[in-house]
């Protein structure tokens, strides 16, 4: 049995939840991103995961309401500028809920997603009922127009407008970028509040990631992202890990099978004071081992 204060300290260590890791500037935050993988801005009570919040305050408080707190603000700094650059990716990917991902591990993500490479893939996944008619509109109006502000883009997706219809464009916003066929790119002030987001296609963001992809299997593309998941978490039960990422059941028996083969995860693992066996990789097993 693995104490479960083990689990914590070590977990703090790998999400920069200290003092001496915290991330202080925009550089900081960049590498613990391009470190941990992907990450959300700020925690999901159901999810475990890294979030460039807690590095950034390098502990575990809760976000604040106060707009003098420093560490607030260089967060919804960092969340814009980072992605403007086009030095991670960040969007709606996992949960629904915005999230990095490092340039290195992005060419994975895009190798488990519906696309083939080509701008028009859409029509087809359209035609199968893989699309809504709001996300395809959507992305037509950005494949015309090029980069396009949050409000002009419900113009030119007819989707303008309050209740209903800006649910429906939210919906397919969220829809898009959890497919990878969108992604935020910039900041503009062309809205009555001063601020909006400026989306463009992925194809046109990130032209490496798709030509990257092709050379990854749907296996090892799995395989990269649990790993490197359960590096950073150091441990988690497998139904919670497979309603995260959505994979099929059949690719994830599988996905266990072969780790467990390889010598690579341990599925039986009991944490002090936690329900139920959970994964954790070997090599992480024998650093709470030594700790314990």
């Amino acid at each position: 049995m693995i104490p479960a204060q083990a689990v914590t300290a070590l977990r703090a260590l790998r999400y920069h939840r200290t003092p001496a890791q915290r991330a202080l500037t925009e550089a900081d935050a960049r590498a613990f991103i391009d470190e941990v993988g992907f990450c959300f801005l700020f925690g999901e009570r159901s999810v475990e995961m890294p979030t460039l919040w807690g590095a950034i305050c390098g502990g575990d408080r809760p976000p604040s309401d106060d707009r003098e707190d420093a560490d607030l603000g260089r967060a919804w700094e960092w969340k814009d500028s980072l992605p403007a650059r086009g030095e991670v990716y960040y969007g709606k990917l996992l949960h629904g809920k915005p999230t990095f991902v490092s340039l290195a591990l992005l060419p994975a993500f895009y190798a488990l997603s519906p696309n083939y490479g080509d701008v028009d893939d859409y029509l087809q996944q359209y035609e199968e009922g893989l699309l809504t008619i709001e996300a395809r509109n959507i992305y037509a109006a950005l494949l015309e127009n090029g980069p396009l502000s949050t409000s002009r883009l419900r113009q030119l997706s007819g989707l303008q407008g309050g209740g209903a219809v800006a649910r429906r464009f939210d919906s397919a916003i969220a829809e898009l970028q959890a497919q990878l066929k969108i992604a935020k790119t910039g900041i503009s002030d062309a809205n009555y509040w001063g601020y909006a987001y400026v989306y463009d296609l992925f194809l046109r963001a990130f032209p490496s990631v798709p030509e990257q992809a092709r050379a990854i299997s749907t296996d090892t593309a799995m395989d990269t992202i649990l790993t490197q998941h359960l590096h950073n978490t150091v441990a988690q039960p497998a139904a919670r890990l497979r309603r995260l990422f959505g994979w099929e059941e059949w690719d994830w028996d599988r996905l266990l099978a072969r780790l467990v083969a390889d010598g690579v995860l341990a599925t039986d693992v009991v944490i002090e004071g936690v329900r139920g066996p959970q994964l954790v990789l070997t090599a992480t097993l024998h650093e709470l081992e030594e700790h314990a």
